[in-house]
């Protein structure tokens, strides 16, 4: 199953949505529990191969009568998929040793947690308001992203603390994603939420402290996020047929549907190189992540085989 995604995902005629019951419909997502996840078998690292679908764009009309639609999906999916990035990542850091080909499979992944970064919050501003911060405060009125299970996992690489003893000249390129990670992070919160406080901080006087178990099985419910025992080959399978789903909307919505606001009016400090790079190869960069996912099915499978 997934060879078979991943020879469509190669083919820009394959056009096909079949993602959840109609277009822009949703999926659960089958994961691990994060304890689970760090005692599993270590992924062996493998390079991306090369792959490059920037040019390509559907012909048809982009879905502008749908953009709630659009956005609600890519809300939710895109931190679907970020989970399965975040589990991928804490395995490859399981690894002894942090060598050359590591920091650079850890580069390539948090340079696409950044990417999706940049997808999952390409609404527009009323969108947002109007639409998904709402629908989190229904959910609880402290909802915060402090509460996924899975950051847990990778927060010691994104806060840099993880990398503090490592040779700087194996992991140059990796600071410098993990760098540009934090500033993704407050581009997306100035583009969507300038001036304004976080759910928790502005909800914090009304609510009682919660078990962090029973917030993350809240933050989870959210996003339709299950957890139970989930073989390899189905967490890579789940993640190639998310990007495939994405891949298809951004070729027929762009990264920006119907011309919503890009991050062109940021502050000079948070418009980093890399956001400009990612709206205009964010095709090629899931891919990216796709093959690079499948890559790693491949090599667990070797594993498992010499070990038979």
């Amino acid at each position: 199953m997934t060879m078979k995604i991943l020879a469509d995902m190669r083919d820009p005629q394959v056009t096909e949505w079949n993602y959840g019951a109609y277009r822009y419909g949703l999926e659960p997502l089958y994961l691990p529990n994060s304890k689970e996840c760090v005692e599993r078998g270590r992924f062996g690292a493998l390079m991306p191969k090369p792959c490059d679908l920037d040019a390509v764009r559907l012909a048809e009309p982009p879905d502008l009568d749908l953009l709630d639609e659009v956005f609600w999906f890519r809300w939710i999916t895109g931190h679907q998929i970020t989970f399965v990035l975040w589990q991928l990542t804490a395995r490859i850091l399981g690894r002894p040793t942090m060598d050359q080909e590591t920091a650079e499979v850890l580069t390539f992944l948090a340079e696409g947690y950044s990417a999706i970064l940049l997808y999952t919050s390409s609404c527009t501003r009323d969108s947002y308001e109007r639409v998904i911060r709402p629908s989190m405060y229904r959910q609880h009125h402290g909802f915060s992203g402090s509460w996924a299970p899975d950051y847990m996992l990778v927060r010691s690489l994104y806060n840099g603390r993880a990398l503090a003893s490592e040779p700087r000249d194996t992991t140059e390129r990796l600071h410098r994603a993990v760098r540009v990670n934090q500033l993704v992070h407050a581009a997306v919160a100035a583009r969507l939420v300038p001036g304004s406080e976080s759910l928790l901080r502005t909800s914090i006087s009304e609510i009682r402290l919660q078990p962090r178990s029973t917030l993350g099985v809240v933050y989870d419910q959210f996003f339709m996020t299950v957890r139970e025992p989930v073989p390899d080959e189905e967490i890579i399978s789940q993640l190639i047929r998310r990007l495939r789903a994405v891949l298809i909307d951004v070729w027929r919505n762009g990264l920006y549907p119907g011309g919503s606001e890009s991050y062109e009016g940021l502050p000079p400090e948070l418009r980093t190189p890399f956001i400009s790079e990612c709206e205009h190869r964010f095709d090629g960069i899931a891919t990216g992540l796709a093959l690079l996912a499948g890559g790693l099915a491949e090599s667990k499978e070797r594993q498992r085989v010499r070990n038979a």
